[in-house]
């Protein structure tokens, strides 16, 4: 697995006082995160990578740098089999859109996404 990873673009998030709920719409299953696992998803999601994860989480809880990059590391790895990360080398052959809206309806509902991957790239 390389050292930067992206959200999977069928995956939609909403973020929660408790954490945060991933929906995987491909796959048609919800994921809870808890405070820590939110703490690793947001800047995964901003594009940091594992390493500047690490170095954070080990800073922010006062944790030695090999804990924090085990840990980042097994969490990635979880989502990673989940099919809701994948690597961010990937992404040269997939359209960037921007952030994924956060809020639970919009991602149920399908306003901002309601064209099919297929009419976005005939354009």
């Amino acid at each position: 697995m390389g050292s930067k990873m992206k959200i999977a673009e069928h995956v939609r998030t909403t973020m929660t006082q408790d954490g945060a709920v991933l929906m995987n719409i491909k796959g048609g299953h919800m994921v809870t995160l808890n405070l820590i696992g939110s703490i690793i998803w947001q800047p995964l999601s901003d594009g940091h990578s594992r390493e500047q994860i690490a170095a954070h989480l080990a800073s922010e809880f006062g944790i030695s740098q090999v804990q924090a990059s085990g840990d980042v590391n097994e969490f990635l790895e979880q989502l990673e089999a989940q099919q809701l990360i994948e690597p961010a080398e990937s992404s040269g052959s997939r359209m960037r859109l921007g952030r994924k809206p956060t809020g639970l309806l919009c991602n149920l509902f399908g306003r901002r996404n309601s064209q099919t991957e297929e009419e976005r790239g005939s354009k």
